[in-house]
């Protein structure tokens, strides 16, 4: 039977966990986004630890390399275009929560599931 791992299970609380850090945020994200050119993209880091990684305005050809960086190491990775508001940014938190909540639930909701398999 397969099995989330600890990690897996985890994932979604922490996301929640690090969009409250992009929340707190919101401010140097906008002032970042505001210096950004249209080919560029404005990228938010939440460290592994949950700390703030920074904000990165990259060319949008250098993206995929430097965010892959990120991601491997087992943080998170935001981003936005140029003259992207509060209010957007609000909202992109708000979405990204709604999803982790959702995967959580499903995750919970598999393993209760199937918690009997476990012991047969």
């Amino acid at each position: 039977m397969h099995r989330f791992s600890r990690e897996a299970m985890e994932r979604p609380a922490r996301t929640l966990q690090a969009v409250e850090v992009l929340r707190e945020k919101a401010g140097a994200i906008v002032r970042a986004t505001a210096d950004a050119r249209e080919d560029e993209i404005v990228v938010a880091v939440v460290q592994p630890d949950l700390g703030f990684g920074g904000v990165w305005t990259l060319a949008r050809e250098d993206f995929v390399k430097q965010v892959l960086v990120v991601e491997e190491q087992g943080g998170w990775s935001f981003t936005f275009s140029a003259n992207t508001s509060v209010d957007q940014v609000e909202e992109r938190c708000s979405e990204l929560a709604g999803i982790a909540r959702k995967r959580g639930e499903v995750m919970q909701r598999w393993v209760s599931r199937h918690a009997h398999d476990a012991h047969e």
